[in-house]
């Protein structure tokens, strides 16, 4: 894992977060300009004419009341798209979060040096758990250096919410709990959950600060 980190710097991993600017409101021209070469190669040249017609009588219209909106709604708020997006895309979506959402995360991807074997299963996930431990320890001591596109730091945040979070479901809208705590911040969560036959288990995976190796863990 050591070799696909960055190397070490002098910047902590949300040192600029407070500093970033807010997120810009797109005009309005250009925005409809991006639709309507979207649409273009799926249209034919009648279906395209109507939409551009469309797209001209909203820019002149209601258009322009929605964006004198977003205007305002960009002035009391950093990042004026975030609310909107986690609700509309996560947290009221119908559907399991399980391969319609959250379809990423940790895999055994030991194949080449372990190679396949029955019976091989709570090995291979102790030091499965140990590695995902060492980049949750990298975040909390923010030793994850920002990243940037060019010298631009782009926002970090987002890697809070890779550990003690959870999505708790509701009728119509789910609610999400994050108790994430970097090292500066105080004491973050660090214990582990199991479920086995129906039964959950819990357990710290510190001890004395420093996380169990993956014999303990195996244990």
């Amino acid at each position: 894992m050591a070799n696909q980190l960055p190397e070490p710097q002098n910047e902590r991993t949300f040192q600029y977060q407070n500093s970033l600017p807010a997120l810009p409101v797109p005009t309005l021209e250009g925005s409809l300009s991006k639709y309507l070469d979207a649409v273009c190669p799926f249209a034919s040249d009648q279906e395209f004419k109507t939409t551009v017609d469309i797209v001209q009588t909203f820019q002149e219209g209601i258009g322009k009341e929605l964006h004198h909106k977003l205007l305002q709604r960009a002035k009391t708020r950093r990042n004026w798209l975030e609310e909107w997006w986690l609700d509309s895309a996560y947290l009221e979506a119908r559907m399991p979060s399980q391969l319609n959402v959250n379809f990423g995360g940790p895999a055994p991807y030991l194949e080449h040096c372990w190679p396949p074997a029955e019976g091989t299963q709570l090995q291979r996930a102790s030091v499965n758990v140990w590695h995902t431990l060492q980049y949750w320890n990298l975040i909390y001591k923010e030793e994850i250096p920002p990243q940037k596109a060019g010298k631009m730091v782009l926002d970090m945040d987002q890697f809070r919410m890779l550990f003690c979070t959870c999505k708790v479901p509701a009728v119509e809208k789910d609610s999400i709990y994050n108790y994430f705590k970097t090292e500066r911040e105080g004491r973050c969560p660090s214990h582990l959950i199991v479920m086995c036959r129906g039964r959950i288990f819990m357990f710290d995976a510190l001890c004395d600060g420093e996380i169990l190796t993956p014999p303990e863990l195996l244990s």
